[in-house]
């Protein structure tokens, strides 16, 4: 329950009620009719998946593996994850609309039978565990969560990365700018003269990106990193910021202008492929913009000229 005394909360509820009018005024007026009963969907890529994992089936749920599959590079599989229960909602669903997608359908029930989705610290243990990753068969794998969004078609060019997320924001009350060396490049972020009520681990701090609402990972890599690291992570910390804390062991750190410009979260940035939570950090105007850049590109693709 929102608290009505609390203006933080309440502006916070209105914009993501922005956020939930525009993807189901996308859903309606673009992706049903776009894709009812055309069968041109079909995966023909060995290499790419995208992956929606979520129990909750209804009609943001459509709109999220709508958007991934329209905005996904062509050919790439579309793989569910859900119980057992969410698997005969969701094909109900699709047959309500009379949409037909190639997708692989995998009951979480199959995969760890005690993982409860809709818990973030079951959905944090089942990513951190090395059977989890062996279920893919893809190496290159898109993880979409239902509160991301992505805005524009997703460059090949991202999916050789073996782990792309979103810069991460510390968890400060800060004011924070970007941080440029000599050339004028984007290195990073500081802070200016506010209280520190947590910090990122130190390990996350040489590279700062890894959200994983919306991110890109090698199946095989992460899987690797479970294997060695899993068992001494503890239960609470997030699946994303673990990956995060040992990626730099197994690989070079990808450029930050590179994970921004793929996908923004905190920071609003006006380019960025995608975002994640985007009405918990954007003003309205940011938001605004970012939402009519995407029913723009929904445009430009289903009404091609």
């Amino acid at each position: 329950m929102i608290s009505e005394r609390n203006p933080i909360n309440r502006i916070l509820k209105y914009r993501q009620d922005i956020w939930l009018n525009h993807c189901s005024y996308v859903l309606e007026h673009l992706f049903k009719p776009y894709f009812k009963g055309n069968n041109g969907f079909i995966h023909n890529k060995d290499l790419y998946a995208a992956v929606v994992i979520d129990s909750r089936i209804n009609q943001q749920w459509l709109f999220t593996i709508l958007n991934s599959v329209l905005m996904s590079p062509k050919g790439t599989k579309l793989i569910i994850l859900t119980d057992n229960v969410g698997i005969d909602k969701g094909k109900s669903l699709l047959k309500e609309n009379n949409i037909n997608l190639a997708l692989q359908w995998i009951s979480i029930e199959s995969v760890k039978p005690k993982i409860n989705l809709t818990s973030q610290v079951s959905f944090n243990q089942l990513c951190k565990s090395p059977s989890f990753w062996s279920i893919f068969s893809e190496e290159q794998l898109l993880f979409v969560q239902t509160d991301a969004l992505i805005v524009e078609p997703i460059p090949e060019f991202f999916f050789k990365f073996p782990y792309l997320g979103a810069p991460f924001r510390p968890c400060q009350k800060s004011e924070y700018f970007e941080s440029r060396n000599e050339q004028g490049e984007l290195s990073g972020f500081f802070k200016v003269d506010t209280p520190i009520h947590s910090s990122p681990h130190p390990e996350v701090y040489p590279h700062l990106y890894g959200n994983g609402g919306l991110s890109i990972r090698n199946r095989s890599l992460m899987q690797r990193i479970c294997e060695e690291h899993g068992s001494n992570s503890l239960k609470e910390e997030q699946e994303d910021v673990f990956f995060s804390r040992h990626i730099s062991k197994y690989s070079t750190p990808v450029p930050i202008q590179i994970a921004q410009a793929f996908a923004c979260e905190s920071i609003y940035n006006e380019t960025s492929i995608g975002s994640h939570s985007a009405w918990k950090y954007f003003d309205s105007g940011e938001l605004s913009i970012h939402l009519e850049r995407h029913l723009k590109q929904c445009i430009s693709i289903i009404y091609k000229h």
